[in-house]
């Protein structure tokens, strides 16, 4: 990709506003990160990333998957606090979602908000064979090698929480990596931003941040304006089958859903009335 010009301090927040919600996440994770950074340093973190295996493809897997490619979010809470999975135990969700034939996993990571560890990435990873997605606010070089050392192949990134250069910083280290960076946007103006950082995946959030009102209609008046050769999915608020098939309408290649899933009782019927208006096969899984 090519580097934009007057490369700021990507550290900086790069002039970007943030407020409410996302103020107070980036505020709570400054301070975890510096703690983690004492305890383990840079050089800790590419000891760690060097016996990981090698990462996984994941916009090859989205794309070249038959049908509408399934990630499934893992977490035991959503970010507002309600309970999704009594008993949670991310390996074992990630078995039954990896045999019912999902193409990839994005497991949470923040333990304040999603009830999530950095080490269940590394459990997930060493128990499955397909690509395992860091789900996390990410904003911080040091995030993205955390990742790697724990086993991620792919890093979400945020684009209402990253500016122009700091958002480009952490595409291209996640690149260098090896890793995909699945950049999640939610309007035009976050949209024009990312695409300058030629990311390979890009996530259409239906969820905003600062609302939390759940419009889908976000992906199918996003999804025309992103390139083809960028990997689309749909992420948020799919909860049926008619959004299923008016979010798969737009050309997207796959989606997330992550609390329609968790916690049902029958969680591979779940998924096949979910895709019964898109694949009528039932590609989605296998």
């Amino acid at each position: 990709m090519d580097q934009p010009q007057n490369l700021r301090d990507p550290d900086a927040l790069d002039e970007l506003e943030i407020s409410g919600f996302l103020a107070e996440i980036m505020e709570n994770i400054r301070q975890q990160l510096e703690i983690n950074k004492h305890e383990i340093s840079l050089s800790g973190l590419h000891a760690l990333a060097s016996i990981q295996r090698r990462p996984l493809a994941l916009s090859s897997v989205l794309r070249y998957d038959r049908g509408l490619s399934l990630i499934v979010e893992l977490k035991r809470q959503s970010h507002r606090g309600r309970i999704l999975v009594d008993r949670y135990d991310p390996v074992e969700q990630a078995h039954l979602f990896e045999n019912l034939g999902v193409q990839a996993l994005s497991v949470a990571t923040n333990p304040l908000y999603y009830q999530g560890e950095i080490h269940h990435l590394t459990l997930v990873s060493q128990e499955t064979r397909i690509p395992v997605i860091r789900n996390d606010f990410v904003f911080d070089r040091y995030q993205v090698h955390e990742a790697r050392a724990a086993g991620a192949d792919a890093v979400i990134l945020i684009a209402a929480l990253l500016g122009e250069y700091r958002l480009w910083d952490l595409v291209s280290i996640t690149q260098r990596l090896r890793m995909t960076a699945v950049v999640q946007v939610q309007d035009e103006q976050e949209l024009a931003r990312t695409l300058k950082s030629d990311p390979l995946v890009i996530a259409i959030s239906n969820v905003d941040w600062r609302t939390f009102d759940v419009d889908l209609s976000r992906t199918t008046r996003l999804c025309p304006q992103i390139p083809r050769h960028i990997v689309v999915v749909s992420m948020g608020g799919i909860r049926t089958p008619e959004d299923m098939a008016m979010v798969a309408e737009s050309g997207i290649d796959g989606v997330v859903v992550g609390e329609g899933l968790l916690g049902m009782p029958n969680p591979e019927e779940t998924i096949h009335t979910l895709f019964s208006l898109v694949n009528p096969d039932n590609r989605a899984v296998r």
